[in-house]
């Protein structure tokens, strides 16, 4: 059961995705006005990304409503130190900071975490299939450490998104805002396997379209977890060896892969919990 709090000192809130798990690892979010409904969904990617893998551990998450355009900056000093304590009793750790910075954070950011560029190569390029070769990435960042990471395979870099799904790729990487690869982007894709490099990749209605072209979407949940491993404490040769590991276990699904790997996941969380989050980690 996801349970929500109240922060005592600032205006913000903490989010627990399930009770009784050993660890907590997610989002350290700010900004004047930090959407639930944006956090559940983060939270959410983070406990799948964890239970997909048989990890003793669950999505949650601390948010501050704070206004950066004005001259008092008190609360943010204030929530990191509210953070720091919430964490020490809930052990949780952050695997990302979204509105603050690292210092700003503190010590609850996983120091693993911030190489998040180096975790997330670490998780998205085991996603490649075997025998692929033609790769393109569509993203708004240079993603040197995942080039680097798919070694000798033929890769592009392409900025139009559309481009990228159309052009007959083995695998397209996507990196983008929530819920980027809508049905509307994906409508005419021919791409074979499309991977999301950060949380919240596809919605429902994509992940249908795409499955009825044929094009199969791994998880993000899988892709991109390599932050949330980073931050439990798993390097990223262990990242790696952790996905490749979970996609042996889940060959042969083809399109329906999120659905294998979202039942996966849910039968370990079964072993937490007798009552299951609602709602798997898609963007709306």
């Amino acid at each position: 059961m996801t349970t929500e709090s109240k922060l005592e000192t600032v205006d913000g809130y903490t989010i627990i995705d399930i009770d009784g798990a050993a660890r907590l690892v997610g989002p350290i979010r700010s900004a004047k006005k930090v959407l639930q409904r944006t956090t559940i969904d983060l939270v959410r990617h983070a406990t799948y990304a964890c239970a997909v893998h048989g990890l003793d551990a669950a999505g949650a998450a601390a948010a501050l409503n704070h206004d950066r355009s004005g001259e008092d900056h008190s609360p943010i000093a204030t929530f990191a130190d509210e953070l720091a304590a919430w964490a020490e009793v809930n052990t949780f750790v952050g695997a990302m900071s979204l509105g603050l910075s690292a210092d700003e954070v503190g010590a609850t950011l996983s120091p693993a975490a911030t190489a998040a560029e180096d975790t997330v190569a670490a998780s998205a390029a085991e996603c490649v299939p075997d025998g692929a070769d033609n790769v393109v990435i569509a993203s708004d960042i240079e993603e040197s450490a995942l080039a680097l990471a798919l070694g000798n395979l033929n890769v592009t870099v392409e900025s139009d998104l559309g481009a990228a799904l159309t052009s007959g790729a083995d695998v397209v990487f996507v990196r983008g805002k929530t819920g980027v690869l809508n049905h509307q982007v994906l409508e005419d894709t021919n791409a074979k396997t499309i991977i999301g490099l950060q949380p919240l990749t596809t919605t429902a209605r994509g992940l249908a379209v795409a499955g009825r072209a044929g094009a199969i979407v791994v998880p993000d949940f899988i892709s991109a977890a390599g932050p949330v491993l980073a931050a439990l404490g798993h390097s990223a040769d262990e990242i790696v060896e952790l996905t490749k590991t979970l996609l042996g276990n889940l060959t042969g699904h083809g399109v329906d892969l999120f659905v294998a790997a979202s039942e996966h996941a849910e039968t370990h969380m079964r072993t937490m919990t007798n009552s299951l989050p609602f709602g798997r980690p898609l963007a709306p």
